[in-house]
């Protein structure tokens, strides 16, 4: 029901999680998680203003140059996801960030695995039409 879903939406944006009633795998098929040196971790952050706008930045690279994407970046040796999360976020956005609950899992191939957190910023207020310089406060 949309009800449903959109109290179910609520709980995960709230930071409450939800629960996982059915797995397309059945456990004795599943295999366990195997972290792997060649591979490349991505943290990536999800963060909402007031006004439910998402946060966006523009990218420097050349090859990509002025793209815009949600903070992200490789998770560096010694990090936790949530330090290196934070991490991006003032890199990139310039303020400090809470990691609130993971939200996706995603994974292409077996050269990347990226980690999107949903956030949120402990500053009052995130303004829209933020520059290429970094965010308006």
């Amino acid at each position: 029901s949309v009800s449903g879903g959109k109290a179910s939406v609520e709980r995960l944006l709230s930071g409450q999680g939800s629960e996982v009633t059915v797995c397309d795998v059945g456990l004795e098929q599943s295999k366990p998680a195997t972290l792997r040196k060649n591979v490349t971790y991505i943290v990536c952050a999800v963060i909402f203003n007031e006004k439910e706008e998402v946060l966006m930045v523009q990218e420097a690279k050349p090859d990509c140059y002025k793209q815009w994407y949600l903070p992200a970046g490789r998770v560096e040796v010694g990090e936790s996801l949530e330090e290196a999360m934070k991490r991006e976020v003032k890199e990139e956005a310039g303020f400090e960030s809470e990691p609130v609950t993971l939200l996706l899992i995603q994974e292409q191939g077996p050269q990347w695995i990226r980690f999107i957190f949903l956030a949120k910023s402990p500053e009052s207020k995130l303004e829209a039409g933020s520059t290429e310089e970094g965010p308006e406060n």
